[in-house]
C-alpha cells in the first residue's frame, strides 16, 4: 500500500507520516486486536502471512498469539523501514518476531501452500485485478486454510478520499463500473462485497464470516471477511 504516495528515494512523506500515526494509534487503542477477534482469527502455533502490511500494527498484534511463523510483506520500502523499527520495540521478548519482505500482488515470492493463515487488510481497492489477487492469496494458502481480507465498499466516507489524493467524482464513477463490470479502471476503487465473496466461491474459497463496520446511506463503508481454502480447488488457475 502506499505506492501512489512514495517517493523515488523512498522519502517519508506527511502522508506516511500519518498513516503511521493511525496505524499504531488502532493498535494501542485495541482496535487492531479487535478487527483480529470479530473474524475469529487464531494465529496460534501456525504459519502466518500478513500482505500489504504497512508499518507493522497488524504483525504486533499477531505476534503476541505466537505463530509458528509471521511474515510481512508491502511494495512500500519505507513501510517496512519504519515497521522493522517500530515492531522491535513493541513486541515481547516472548513473542514471534516477524520477517518484513518487499513484495506485491499479484505476485507473492512464496511456494504454493506454504501457509495456514492469510491476512490482506484494506488492500484489495488498491489492486488491479481483484480475481488475480484473490487467486495468488488463495495459492500460498493450504488446503483447509484460513484467508482473512478487509476493502472499502461504496459508503466510504468523501473525507478520506482527499487523503489518498483522488478526485471523489473520478473515484465513484470507477467505482460504479467496476460494479457494473467487474472491471478496475484505476486503482482506488470501492467495491461491492457480494463481488468479491462471488470471487472467492469461484476459487475454492468457502465464506465463513462477514463483519461490515458500519454503514452510510445503506452503502457498507468497509467489509472484513474470513474464508476458508477448500481441500480440492479444480478452477483455481483458471
Amino acid at each position: 500500500m502506499g505506492k501512489l504516495f512514495i517517493m523515488e528515494n523512498n522519502e517519508l512523506t506527511k502522508w506516511h507520516c500519518a498513516y503511521i500515526q493511525n496505524a499504531y494509534h488502532e493498535l494501542e487503542q485495541g482496535i487492531t486486536r479487535k478487527q483480529l477477534n470479530t473474524l475469529n482469527i487464531k494465529a496460534a502455533g501456525r504459519k502466518v502471512l500478513d500482505v500489504g502490511c504497512g508499518p507493522g500494527n497488524l504483525l504486533v498484534a499477531l505476534s503476541a498469539d505466537n505463530p509458528q511463523l509471521l511474515i510481512g510483506v508491502d511494495v512500500d520500502a519505507t513501510f517496512l523501514t519504519i515497521g522493522r523499527s517500530k515492531i522491535e520495540k513493541l513486541i515481547d521478548s516472548s513473542s514471534k518476531v516477524p520477517t518484513l519482505i518487499r513484495a506485491s500482488l499479484p505476485t507473492l515470492p512464496f511456494a504454493d501452500e506454504t501457509f495456514d493463515l492469510v491476512t490482506c487488510f484494506l488492500v484489495m481497492p488498491h489492486v488491479p485485478d481483484d480475481k488475480d489477487a484473490l487467486t495468488e492469496l488463495t495459492r500460498v494458502l493450504r488446503p483447509g486454510g484460513t484467508l482473512a481480507i478487509s476493502g472499502h465498499g461504496f459508503g466510504f466516507p468523501l473525507r478520506y478520499v482527499k487523503r489518498f489524493r483522488l478526485k471523489p467524482l473520478q473515484m465513484y464513477l470507477a467505482s460504479l463500473i467496476y460494479r457494473c463490470t467487474g472491471k478496475k479502471l484505476i486503482q482506488n476503487t470501492l467495491q461491492s462485497e457480494k463481488q468479491v465473496c462471488g470471487i472467492l466461491n469461484d476459487i475454492g474459497l468457502t465464506v465463513d464470516v462477514q463483519n461490515y463496520n458500519k454503514k452510510v446511506f445503506g452503502c457498507v463503508a468497509t467489509y472484513w471477511i474470513r474464508a476458508t481454502k477448500s481441500e480440492t480447488i479444480p478452477n483455481a488457475t483458471q
